[in-house]
């Protein structure tokens, strides 16, 4: 079969269109997993009564990055070799197939318990790229649309940190890489915290 010589510069166009477009199409989510140890919990003290507090919205950009929620949590499973974290969005509400995250970590050692506020590129662990893919930063909520937006924080208990997944800060993990890592050891537990975020 013979190709038109414009359908490789049409292909290229429109693969550049899709590289900046910012919404991930999602290939893998664990939203239906249920917390196998009801002790294993998520907290943060930005959150009160499942509502994200004033403070912690529209952190201040300083060369796109900003200022991280702070997280801890208690009672990590027996077996647990890693933890990892995410933060996500879905836009369209009842939509799934798109999504944005928000926070993106690897690698941290079973023994945490917490990512101080402000700190979550600065432990000894590994940080994925912000919501638009343009800098190692976590990416607080600042929702302008009417209506309460609903954000969700997922702590994964794994067997090991994901071999397919870099040994240090990378702006090549998006959420689709990182959800996509997670699928190739065992999940322990997932246990989650959602919160609104509201106008």
């Amino acid at each position: 079969m013979k190709y038109s010589k414009f359908i490789v510069p049409i292909l290229f166009i429109g693969l550049m269109s899709c590289e900046n477009n910012n919404k991930v199409i999602t290939e893998v989510n664990h939203d239906d997993f249920k917390t196998i140890h009801s002790d294993f919990k998520l907290s943060s003290i930005a959150i009160e009564n499942g509502v994200l507090l004033e403070a912690y919205k529209c952190e201040e950009k300083v060369n796109d990055v900003e200022n991280s929620i702070p997280l801890s949590w208690q009672n990590v499973p027996d077996g647990t070799k890693s933890l990892a974290v995410v933060m996500y969005h879905y836009p369209k509400k009842d939509n799934k197939t798109e999504i944005n995250s928000y926070l993106l970590l690897w690698g941290i050692d079973p023994k945490t318990t917490e990512v101080p506020y402000k700190m979550a590129s600065k432990g000894h662990w590994f940080m994925g790229g912000n919501k638009d893919g343009t800098a190692i930063s976590y990416t607080s909520p600042c929702s302008r649309g009417k209506g309460k937006h609903e954000y969700t924080i997922a702590l994964y208990a794994l067997s090991e940190t994901p071999a397919t997944l870099p040994k240090k800060h990378s702006l090549d993990v998006n959420y689709n890489v990182f959800m996509n890592a997670l699928d190739t050891v065992n999940i322990i537990d997932r246990t989650t915290l959602t919160f609104i975020d509201s106008n």
